[in-house]
């Protein structure tokens, strides 16, 4: 008994002898069809540049360097926290139409791609250039034109113009924060002056140089005024148990606690109520007058230092800002060059008559099959009718 599988095989390798000429020459004129489709189709060629991106600025005005800190987020974080890098940024500008604008009247696309409009080559030259962005930061771009040296060329252009708008857009953005600095400088100048202004007034007012020396050295004297006011209070007093009233030496003493009864009041102020009470509390309350004045010495001197502190910071970020816009030299440094491609990157004839000739030769098989099965239907209908045709005779 004969093994069905082996007959299934038998009955698929008489289908494709029977019908090998369909499918021989089906797929010859496939592959021959591909192959003189892929020698017309236009020849095209890719270069290739890498540029480096410049590195990572600080943003902004940095003013965490006024607390000792950093100047910014790590380049490799600017991403994860929603802050653009430099190399995106260039992407940008690569992409622009101002850009490839550029490119376009350099070369006369408009003329090369046979197109009316300048929009219309823009777009084809969008088309045929595309970036990637490395993940060490780097930018490469290709360039796909009909012949090597202009897609050299062209490739070489657009790094030229992406940095030279990278640049224009750096002084761009120096000069605006340039023009605030300047603001910013003139307003805190004008604050400075108004600080120092109260301060001479009250340093005039209150006649204060350093307050701290000051009342240091009012203490002191104070403790000797106070010191020699009780040893006065305390001879007179043995005097007026001892001498008579007019007496000489207790006039003396009287004429001594007095003047230093004028000098503690000059020194304490309307403070004391009697000699008794200024004598006993000179070394502490009657100076409670100096701690209003100290507080408000000390947040006058703390104003004047914080605006001092801001107005030698900004013009610094302002020389900065200056210098940066005066600054003219490459953002871009470039570490592959492009060049002339020797092979071309389209069309890939082997590639394209390869895979007619594939497509053909599965697209006959099939076909050569369904034509096999549709004779056998038909060869089988026709038998039942000649036996219907036969039976009826009878």
């Amino acid at each position: 008994m004969p093994d069905p599988q082996q007959t299934h095989l038998l009955d698929y390798l008489y289908v494709l002898i029977r019908w090998r000429r369909l499918i021989i020459m089906g797929t010859l004129l496939a592959a021959v069809g591909a192959a003189g489709i892929s020698l017309m189709l236009p020849e095209r060629f890719t270069a290739r540049t890498i540029l480096l991106p410049p590195a990572e600025e600080p943003k902004g005005l940095g003013l965490s360097l006024l607390a000792g800190g950093g100047s910014g987020l790590p380049a490799s974080l600017a991403g994860l926290v929603g802050m653009s890098t430099p190399s995106e940024r260039l992407l940008t500008i690569l992409d622009s139409r101002t850009l490839l604008g550029m490119a376009v009247d350099r070369f006369e696309l408009m003329r090369l791609y046979s197109v009316p409009h300048r929009e219309y080559a823009i777009e084809l030259l969008s088309e045929n250039v595309e970036h990637e962005l490395g993940r060490d930061g780097s930018l490469s771009i290709e360039t796909t034109a009909p012949t090597p040296e202009l897609a050299a060329d062209i490739t070489t252009t657009l790094a030229t113009y992406l940095d030279s708008l990278n640049r224009v857009h750096r002084r761009r953005q120096a000069t605006f924060m340039r023009y605030f600095l300047e603001q910013r400088v003139r307003v805190t100048r004008q604050e400075l002056a108004g600080t120092a202004s109260q301060m001479r007034s009250f340093q005039q007012e209150h006649a204060v140089v350093d307050i701290e020396a000051q009342t240091q050295a009012a203490v002191e004297v104070v403790k000797g005024v106070v010191q020699e006011l009780t040893l006065r209070q305390v001879e007179l007093g043995v005097a007026s148990r001892s001498l008579a009233q007019d007496h000489p030496e207790r006039l003396r003493l009287n004429l001594e606690v007095a003047e230093l009864e004028g000098q503690l009041g000059s020194l304490v102020g309307d403070m004391s109520v009697d000699v008794a009470s200024a004598a006993s509390t000179a070394l502490g309350p009657p100076l409670r007058q100096l701690p209003d004045l100290m507080h408000e010495y000390a947040e006058l001197s703390l104003a004047l230092r914080v605006q001092e502190e801001i107005l030698g910071f900004l013009t610094g970020k302002l020389e900065e800002s200056k210098y940066r816009e005066a600054l003219d030299t490459p953002t871009l440094q470039v570490l592959d060059r492009a060049t002339p491609p020797k092979t071309r990157s389209a069309p890939k004839r082997a590639m394209l008559t390869l895979a007619c000739t594939a497509g053909a030769l599965v697209l006959t098989t099939l076909l050569a099959f369904m034509l096999e099965s549709w004779q056998r239907q038909r060869e089988a209908q026709e038998g039942r009718m000649s036996a219907i045709r036969e039976a009826w005779k009878r």
